[in-house]
């Protein structure tokens, strides 16, 4: 029995099949030609749901079109299936869950990211339920990661959710690894140093927003090229800037900066926005240097916005030589270089791959030590070994660390394919 079916505005397609198939299996036949995903699809016949428990008999689909209504259908008409298939195997690292992190996790969660890590050392405060959306009074004294990844996980079941309620530099570095954008939303400048040196040496791209009352801020970083979040701050300032002070002044009381739900939502709506560029468009990119056209090139500069007297402004930025992270001695100007290496090549063994390793560095190398990258402390990988000692396969991250110079130690970043 031919069958002819549709994604509005999308793709059509024929399929033929017995007249006594199931429903259920007919979706299972039209999602894999489709490669859409059939626990998220549902087809429809003059507009109502096809029950899937039924036969394909029981139905007059033969001089009709089926309407295969997708989860994201919609989102199939920007960016095609191919491209909603990268959101859907993407990881995002959202730097801070408050009222920032509230917003961009939900507006991930709705575009069908796969992964989300959220990270967040502070707790819900009352005056916070007014500003984000998925605080409650109950929520009062509890980690604002782990409510939010909770709440966001009942909503968005789909969608796969770490929560970590540590500072940032307790994160293993494996999770930075994984992920393929960071989003952050803090408004302490010690922990986007740090943040943005990670995101230049492993070359991830960031996308960094604030708010200050009406006024909002919105930035890109394209590591290693671009100016990074950094740039901007003054170096005579950085003490003052993160909180360094006398010892023996007097406390100085924290000044509270209100955040509206207006700005709020301004903010979170473009980093997301700008972060589903850096999803959909970065490896082109880094390949062609080039950003796709379906995707639309990155913000370039900070944009700066006064919601109260209605001025925005797209500040041009450049690279400033003293910056801290990306200057000529800042903390991340030593760039780590990135290998693939088909896992079945290996052979299961540490030595093929200390060769590998050593071969497509481009350089004599001495003392390299290779460890795996786990969610705990690095396991080191010694020469002669099977891989499968380590439990490793695709997707496993390896750090190499080696001497270039005597007494100067470089890293390298092995994944595998």
């Amino acid at each position: 029995m031919r069958i002819k079916a549709h994604i509005p505005s999308v793709e059509e397609l024929e399929v033929y099949v017995p007249k006594d198939l199931k429903i259920k299996n007919l979706k299972e036949t039209i999602c894999r030609r489709l490669k859409i995903e059939p626990e998220f699809t549902r087809l429809l016949l003059d507009g109502k749901i096809l029950d899937e428990r039924k036969k394909l008999s029981e139905f007059d689909a033969r001089s009709k079109k089926i309407e295969v209504d997708y989860l994201w259908a919609r989102h199939l008409i920007l960016w095609g299936k191919r491209g909603q298939a990268k959101i859907r195997n993407s990881t995002i690292l959202i730097a801070g869950a408050g009222a920032l992190g509230n917003e961009i996790a939900k507006n991930l969660a709705m575009l069908g990211v796969m992964g989300l890590i959220i990270v967040d050392y502070d707790v819900v405060e009352l005056s916070n339920v007014s500003r984000m959306i998925f605080f409650d009074q109950s929520d009062a004294g509890k980690s604002k990661a782990k409510v939010l990844a909770q709440k966001l996980h009942r909503k968005f079941p789909r969608t796969e959710i770490v929560a970590y309620d540590c500072a940032l530099e307790d994160i293993p570095l494996g999770t930075f690894l994984e992920s393929d954008v960071i989003i952050c939303g803090l408004d302490n400048v010690l922990s986007r140093i740090f943040l943005t040196s990670i995101s230049r040496k492993y070359s991830i791209p960031m996308v960094d927003g604030g708010i200050a009352g009406y006024q909002a801020r919105v930035q890109v970083y394209v590591p290693p090229d671009a100016p990074c979040p950094i740039c901007p701050l003054p170096s005579s300032q950085y003490a003052q800037l993160i909180g360094l002070r006398n010892p023996c002044d007097a406390p100085v009381e924290e000044a509270k900066t209100p955040s509206l739900p207006t700005s709020i939502s301004f903010v979170s709506s473009i980093q997301t926005q700008e972060a589903l560029k850096l999803i959909l468009g970065y490896k082109d990119f880094m390949e062609s240097k080039t950003w796709p056209q379906y995707v639309g090139e990155p913000l370039k500069g900070v944009l700066i916005a006064d919601l109260k007297y209605n001025r925005y402004s797209n500040l041009d930025l450049r690279r400033n030589e003293t910056c801290i992270v990306c200057g000529k001695e800042g903390v991340g100007k030593d760039l780590v270089q990135k290998i693939e290496i088909p896992f079945k090549s290996l052979r299961n063994s540490a030595s093929r791959l200390w060769k590998l390793v050593s071969r497509q560095l481009d350089e004599d190398v001495e003392g390299l030590q290779l460890f795996k990258i786990t969610v705990g402390e690095p396991i080191k990988i010694d020469y002669g070994t099977k891989l499968g000692v380590y439990g490793m396969g695709i997707d496993d991250v390896v750090q190499a660390i080696f001497k270039k110079k005597p007494d100067e130690y470089k890293e390298a970043i092995v994944r595998f394919l």
